[in-house]
């Protein structure tokens, strides 16, 4: 199966610049606090500073579980995606493989499940749905127009 390996994760970089906007951030907080709202500007208090190592920390953390959740959801991706291309019979395979390997796009699964739902007939499932879908809703508009319209013209 081809596919493209994602570039590895890269630590966070804390520069001297993101430390002056983040001990600059409480002041920025309260100038906003009080050009927004100069009546009542004593009553607001922006919330404390963390350490700056605390904060550090803090970023690292949630950029670790964003990549984490960004892997685990392409993963997730491929699986759907191989088990809807296994599913199909060898001849549709064939096809898919045949398109997959001249494709010349990233080498994603968001991709491969576009070609595999061209061949498998997912794609014209979902395509039919949406009109139907669609044919519905302008029907049910259409209905509410003509009695507003109706109603305004007795009035």
């Amino acid at each position: 199966m081809r596919f493209d390996r994602r570039v590895r994760f890269e630590p966070l970089t804390w520069t001297a610049r993101k430390e002056a906007a983040y001990l600059g951030r409480h002041k920025r907080a309260q100038a906003k606090i009080d050009r927004e709202y100069p009546l009542f500007a004593h009553q607001f208090v922006p919330e404390p500073l963390n350490d700056v190592e605390v904060e550090k920390e803090r970023r690292e953390r949630i950029a670790l579980a964003g990549e984490q959740r960004m892997r685990d959801l392409e993963a997730k991706h491929w699986r759907e995606a191989r088990a809807a291309y296994f599913a199909c019979e060898q001849t549709v395979r064939q096809e898919i493989i045949a398109e997959w390997t001249g494709w010349r796009g990233p080498a994603r699964a968001g991709y491969f499940i576009y070609i595999v739902e061209k061949h498998n007939g997912a794609a014209d499932e979902r395509a039919g749905q949406y009109r139907t879908r669609v044919l519905e809703l302008r029907t049910q508009i259409e209905k509410r127009l003509d009695a507003e319209c109706s109603l305004s013209l007795f009035q």
